[in-house]
């Protein structure tokens, strides 16, 4: 009997661990995946776009009617909607931050190089 017990503990003791949850947030699939486009408005104004992957994984491309040019979009969504991206280079980029909801997206953007600022607004396509 002392035997079966020493074996139950192990199994027991095994399938507690195999089955621990790991759910450190990063393992989990972002609900905002997908194609998203917008506006962004201030002290420059345009329109962008970016395919978000299931990593959370930020790439695009925003087209600013100041420059009259198109600007890389690279950056990131957390599994909570909490977004960052740089629009552009170091001379002449802007930061973008905010928050995705379900299938909308909106926050602030700053470009300090040109002292410009101002709202993007997005949503999925």
């Amino acid at each position: 009997m002392k035997h079966f017990k020493i074996v139950y503990f192990i199994l027991v003791l095994i399938v507690g661990i195999s089955c621990s949850n790991n759910d450190d947030g990063d393992s989990r699939p972002i609900d905002f995946a997908g194609n998203w486009s917008g506006t962004f408005t201030g002290g420059d104004n345009g329109t962008w776009d970016a395919i978000i992957d299931a990593s959370g994984t930020v790439e695009g491309e925003a087209y600013s009617n100041n420059l009259q040019q198109s600007l890389p979009l690279n950056g990131s969504v957390d599994t909570s909607g909490d977004f960052r991206a740089t629009v552009g280079t170091a001379t002449n980029g802007a930061t973008f931050e905010g928050a995705f909801a379900s299938d909308q997206g909106s926050g602030t953007w700053e470009n300090s190089t040109d002292q410009v600022s101002g709202t993007w607004t997005g949503s999925k396509d």
